[in-house]
């Protein structure tokens, strides 16, 4: 790999994975692992998955790239598909090429409907690699620290009654952008009444929120997004990711209301790969699967069984600090020896990232993983966790 800019931020550890099923991948030697972090959080539904490959294929053989002045019935499709998982009925959607393009289209568009208007957004969240949202201008922005303030007794984060909730300039915000728990991959949750606070404020001046389900969309949490888990009714959905399932696509989705204001706005946006059939198709196959195999309740089942393994863990002595996720999105936090951890399950087998600067693991395994992967898995972290811990 002399030949390749590896600036990921995490260290490759394995060169020469040639081929993948579900969550299984293998290197050029025969040797197996399972992929418990699904590639980059992306392949929901498992690495090559044949429902997705078989649409593809399909498509492949009709038309993949559309133009500027021409598309194909499948984009009206998958968008349909996506309103009825968002619940925006009468909304709309733009299919996008990445998580970081979904998000910063969002905000482009609420830009448009409110030009005025400060975004409020939490001091931990991630929203991509470039535009106004990788930037956030503070003379546009206030990020707001909510695990850091007075009203919190019992460590789980700000209610909105702190000195700090009151020094937000609601006077002056429009536009709350939420990412609901991903916090920059180290998986915590903001509480439901702080989120209901911010909400209440947004309302009162006609506000918008747009929600960041990059990470958290296409059925990790155990629900199909992470706002439902707070009785959220935004305005707009970021998707990148998982509804691609590795493939290269994103979807913006606005409600209806947001809709209707956009129409009022001069508003232009324009790239190669808009509202393209091949993206749209995977959007749609992707949907479809999730539904017909039930895995949003899988994920919300098969986390409530590693999050209580995990807790079971917790001993005295023991260099497993805590463990926090919903559904199949999990950080594991250690007291050190993360890096250890990690090597040490990449020999038996088992492919999970350790989080730059944090002793933290996350595990994000396809929707679609075999609850024998996972037994092996907890298996052999437990024995590696109980050995570090004795040295």
């Amino acid at each position: 790999m002399k030949n390749l800019i590896w600036s990921t931020g995490h260290e490759l550890i394995l060169a020469d994975i040639v081929e993948a099923r579900n969550c299984e991948v293998s290197d050029s030697r025969g040797n197996k692992y399972i992929d418990m972090e699904s590639g980059v959080w992306c392949t929901s539904v498992g690495h090559c998955n044949p429902r997705i490959n078989s649409v593809m294929i399909t498509q492949l053989k009709k038309v993949i790239h559309t133009g500027f002045n021409y598309c194909n019935p499948v984009v009206q499709t998958a968008a349909r598909k996506v309103l009825e998982i968002t619940d925006f009925p009468d909304g709309k959607c733009e299919f996008l090429c990445s998580g970081s393009e979904a998000v910063e289209y969002c905000v482009r568009v609420a830009k448009a409907i409110k030009p005025d208007a400060m975004v409020l957004t939490f001091s931990d969240s991630y929203f991509g690699a470039y535009g106004e949202a990788s930037r956030q201008d503070s003379k546009e922005w206030y990020r707001y620290n909510w695990q850091d303030c007075t009203c919190d007794p019992v460590g789980e984060g700000c209610c909105g009654e702190c000195r700090g909730f009151s020094k937000i300039p609601f006077d002056k915000i429009g536009i709350f952008l939420f990412e609901p728990g991903s916090s920059s991959g180290l998986v915590k949750f903001p509480p439901e009444k702080l989120i209901k606070s911010i909400s209440n404020k947004i309302r009162e001046n006609n506000g918008l929120i747009i929600v960041n389900e990059v990470t958290t969309g296409a059925g990790r949490t155990g629900k199909w997004f992470g706002f439902q888990h707070y009785g959220l009714r935004p305005d707009m959905v970021a998707m990148g990711k998982g509804i691609g399932n590795g493939y290269p696509v994103s979807v913006a989705a606005i409600s209806g209301k947001a809709a209707d204001l956009l129409e009022n706005h001069h508003f232009h946006y324009s790239q190669s790969h808009q509202n393209d059939a091949m993206g749209a198709t995977v959007v749609s196959e992707v949907i479809d699967t999730i539904i017909d195999e039930n895995l949003v309740e899988r994920s919300r089942q098969l986390g409530e069984k590693i999050m209580s393994r995990l807790n079971r863990m917790k001993k005295p002595g023991s260099i497993l600090k805590e463990t926090r996720g919903r559904g199949l999105m999990i950080a594991i936090e250690f007291t050190g020896k993360a890096e250890l951890v990690q090597k040490e399950l990449i020999k038996r087998g088992f492919i999970v990232a350790k989080r730059s600067g944090h002793e933290v693991l996350r595990i994000d395994p396809a929707l679609t993983i075999k609850e024998n992967d996972i037994d092996a898995f907890i298996h052999s972290l437990d024995e590696i966790i109980t050995n570090i811990s004795m040295t």
